[in-house]
């Protein structure tokens, strides 16, 4: 729900009446509290699309870029402050990002004396992307100020992969720095030398207080950090891969989301479908089925394709490797 808190502030503000907007965080218990923390990308984007709708303008991204800080980001918010230096404390949230509900791929990266946090697709949405690139950039550029305390002009320039020319003097104050359109990526920049800038909260106790809660955080939605929970949720109960669309389903995560959550954890779809298919070759060769039943078990075309996978495999064929264990 984390993202969504600049937009609902300016909703609280504009006194909007519309139950339609993020009703999982506005259909609140008895004591006001949301439902549930968690919503889908689907409802996400359909309750951004009605506030641009009463706001009449991409300005909202503005405004709620505005009203975002640090408390924002839920319990990454205390391991961001924490930190000794500005850069632990990027590559901190760069890591735990997720935990705040981030709707793009936030990337540190550095390029001689410049750094940028640099704003990626998380979803396959270019008609959100402008509204998210700004109000994620201006979330980040302020957590920056916080934990810093450093002046506005924090930032070198700011670059935005679309033309949105009417707001460009809102975005020049938002963001204390001169803005350009028609960029490659998304992105504010800054010098790479204030990475080292030295946190005055910097506490080694609060930062592991932070790093476990959000590692609870990411384990219970399958993305723990050794990756062994998300590995896990790739397998039903028998220990067969699943399908990945229905992994992604069952987490309530976009494919493209799941695919990134993967890579980021070393994990490769096609390492886990060789090896199950070879351990499932391994046992049915050992139980005596013949090579040709075998690998119509596990789905070859033809015995040909067959051999060649389990060459490739272990460095013998079916034949010898049996050969082999039985001796």
């Amino acid at each position: 729900m984390h993202p969504f808190a600049g937009v609902l502030a300016v909703a609280q503000e504009q006194d909007w009446t519309d139950p339609a907007l993020f009703p999982s965080f506005t259909a609140g218990s008895g004591a006001g509290l949301p439902t549930q923390p968690y919503c889908s990308y689907a409802e996400a984007r359909e309750s951004l699309q009605r506030a641009l709708h009463h706001h009449h303008s991409l300005e909202l991204a503005i405004l709620s870029g505005a009203r975002k800080s640090l408390p924002h980001l839920g319990v990454m918010g205390l391991g961001l402050m924490s930190h000794a230096t500005l850069g632990g404390s990027l590559e901190f949230g760069m890591r735990y990002q997720l935990v705040a509900g981030s709707m793009l791929q936030l990337r540190l990266a550095q390029d001689g004396a410049e750094a940028a946090i640099v704003a990626d697709e998380l979803f396959d949405d270019p008609e959100m992307r402008p509204f998210l690139a700004i109000d994620h950039l201006a979330t980040a550029l302020n957590s920056i100020r916080q934990v810093t305390m450093a002046p506005l002009g924090v930032l070198k320039r700011v670059e935005f992969a679309f033309d949105a020319p009417g707001l460009r003097s809102g975005l020049q104050d938002l963001f204390g720095a001169p803005v350009t359109f028609g960029a490659a990526c998304n992105r504010i920049v800054f010098d790479a030398s204030h990475l080292a800038l030295r946190l005055n909260f910097h506490n080694t106790a609060s930062v592991e207080i932070s790093r476990q809660a959000c590692e609870r955080e990411l384990a219970a939605r399958g993305l723990g950090q050794d990756g062994s929970g998300l590995r896990d949720r790739l397998f039903d109960a028998e220990g067969r891969l699943l399908p990945l669309p229905a992994v992604a389903a069952s987490m309530g995560l976009s494919l493209r989301s799941l695919h990134r959550a993967m890579a980021r954890e070393g994990i490769r779809y096609s390492d886990l479908h060789e090896q199950q298919g070879r351990q499932r070759a391994e046992g049915l060769l050992l139980s005596g089925m013949p090579t040709s039943a075998v690998a119509e078990a596990l789905q070859f075309s033809d015995q040909r394709s067959f051999v060649r996978a389990f060459e490739r495999w272990t460095g013998s064929s079916p034949a010898a490797w049996r050969k082999l264990r039985s001796a």
